[in-house]
């Protein structure tokens, strides 16, 4: 295998497949990346196979002989980090050795053949397929994918749900204390009509992914046990993954309807203010507790740690309905608070023990449920 490309366009790729690669595999092979050269394009393989999520990248290169070879991947990404010349040449013999050339510069790796490297599984010919506008999509994880569990066990809480009804779109997340819920309008056409659940990290890396301009469409298709997202622009991408085979609660049950009272509030000092208290709150005695209590037209938000000391911050609030004392989980207001960007938002609460609901007045497709925290006595 011998290809000559741009080391700009090699490093942009390259990071992408990266994505793939765990940092400490079971399979020592998984510790490579697959280099594959044939006619006038490469295409570079990273595939996760504890995680269930492998990623393709393909794009043009002047492939001088084809071939394939597997190399370790931090060394070769580590390494092309510090080139500075525009071109690399890279090429693999039959004594296992991979030779990278860029200007001055010059590596020989120990590689492995490409064979050695195990294939990543294949959506296949039934699959449905979805479009989704990737601007839009983007902003529905941005605005659940916080709330999903960081946790490895392989349940509802560790995954992203995506359930199409009908022409809506809904994207859901939970770690069972908090739920978020982002809507989006889809052309009728579309083929199916059921959910599926994505493992969180598979996500988590999608959304960055998506974040670095690789087209305005995803596709999105699906078999009964993988999902094959697919993005096409200067290179073509595909992100391969395992669906969670776990039943997903009846999400909309857990939305309250009826309340007590709710706020209005300006979303960047309610964001501050937290910030602020945060910094008590988050001491171990501080319990990670934000109380937020409604005096007059202000709201006060309180947090304590008795090794520490006491923090409060007043903010303006438009107040309808009772008096609120309640105690939240700082971060878990927080991240909603992070992940909009409108100038206000709501808080619906029934009193200290009832789940509260963030929404945002100008928009109805956003929906975050969070349950208190027991305030002290």
């Amino acid at each position: 295998m011998k290809l000559r490309l741009s080391l700009k366009e090699f490093t942009k790729y390259l990071q992408v497949a990266m994505r793939a690669v765990a940092s400490r595999p079971t399979l020592p092979i998984l510790n490579y990346l697959l280099i594959s050269a044939e006619d006038n394009s490469v295409t570079l393989t990273g595939y996760d196979m504890e995680m269930g999520m492998g990623i393709r990248v393909r794009f043009q290169a002047n492939v001088i002989e084809p071939g394939n070879a597997a190399v370790k991947a931090k060394t070769l990404s580590e390494i092309v980090a510090q080139l500075t010349s525009d071109e690399i040449e890279i090429e693999f013999n039959e004594l296992q050795r991979l030779t990278l050339k860029s200007g001055k510069s010059e590596f020989t790796l120990v590689g492995k053949p490409g064979t050695d490297y195990p294939r990543l599984p294949e959506v296949g010919d039934e699959e449905e397929v979805l479009e989704l506008p990737v601007d839009r999509f983007l902003t529905n994880l941005r605005r659940t994918i916080f709330a999903c569990s960081q946790e490895m066990p392989k349940n509802f809480t560790s995954g992203v749900l995506l359930n199409l009804k009908g022409s809506t779109l809904h994207v859901v997340a939970t770690d069972g204390r908090r739920l978020a819920i982002s809507t989006d309008s889809l052309p009728e056409s579309e083929p199916f009509d059921h959910p599926v659940l994505i493992p969180s990290k598979t996500m988590n890396e999608l959304s960055r992914i998506l974040a670095m301009d690789w087209g305005e469409m995803l596709e999105l298709h699906l078999s009964e046990n993988l999902a094959l997202f697919k993005l096409s622009n200067s290179a073509e991408i595909e992100i391969i993954t395992h669906l969670l085979d776990t039943p997903y609660p009846d999400y909309e049950k857990v939305i309250p309807t009826k309340f007590e009272g709710v706020l209005t509030l300006d979303r960047e000092r309610f964001l501050t203010a937290l910030k602020q208290v945060g910094i008590l709150a988050r001491q171990h005695d501080g319990r990670d507790m934000a109380i937020l209590e409604t005096i007059d037209d202000q709201l006060l938000i309180s947090a304590k740690a008795e090794s520490e000391g006491k923090a409060e911050v007043e903010i303006p609030a438009e107040i309808e309905g009772e008096k609120l004392r309640v105690a939240f989980n700082y971060q878990y207001l927080l991240d909603p608070l992070q992940a909009v960007d409108d100038d206000r938002v709501t808080l619906s609460y029934s009193g200290s023990l009832e789940p509260g609901v963030l929404r945002l007045p100008s928009d109805d497709t956003y929906t975050y449920v969070i349950m208190p925290v027991r305030l002290p006595e």
